[in-house]
């Protein structure tokens, strides 16, 4: 009897332990099974965009009730290098409107010019580039060199 109790016991912590990983585990950075709730890497692809244009490590999202506000929540501010000429540099929350090949009222991103920063507010799709809009000034970035989410320095 003692095994039997000492068995089951060992059972439920096993099971206990498994549902605990699995709800722990943090698929932010992982394409999604067709079951779970996408990512925010996938809420781009939906909407025409590489994965590249958000660093790795996102914590989370919200898209508005109106399907085109968002938020993204990184653990930090984060800088990193892309398309080999940029620095860019991502507040702990990114926000604006996005819909199928277009993000618009962006908040939180900048990218370094010389010495000073500017605030990027429009990113567009167009065909296999990536326009990137700072005030008056677009930067284009083909997009498949936006194809893999850059890593925080």
């Amino acid at each position: 009897m003692a095994k039997l109790i000492f068995l089951l016991a060992m059972v439920a912590f096993a099971s206990t332990l498994l549902v605990s990983i699995a709800g722990a585990a943090d698929n932010s950075t992982s394409p999604s099974s067709p079951s779970a709730d996408p990512t925010a890497y996938d809420m781009l692809q939906r909407f025409g965009f590489p994965v590249g244009i958000l660093p790795q490590g996102v914590q989370g999202y919200k898209l508005g009730d109106d399907g085109s506000s968002f938020e993204v929540y990184l653990a930090g501010d984060c800088e990193f290098r892309a398309a080999k000429k940029y620095v860019l540099h991502y507040s702990s929350r990114v926000a604006g409107q996005i819909a199928a090949g277009s993000i618009t009222s962006l908040e939180g991103v900048k990218v370094k010019e010389a010495f000073a920063w500017f605030r990027i507010s429009e990113v567009d799709v167009d065909g296999d580039q990536i326009k990137l809009h700072v005030g008056l000034y677009t930067a284009t970035v083909a997009a498949d060199q936006l194809a893999v989410s850059p890593q925080c320095n």
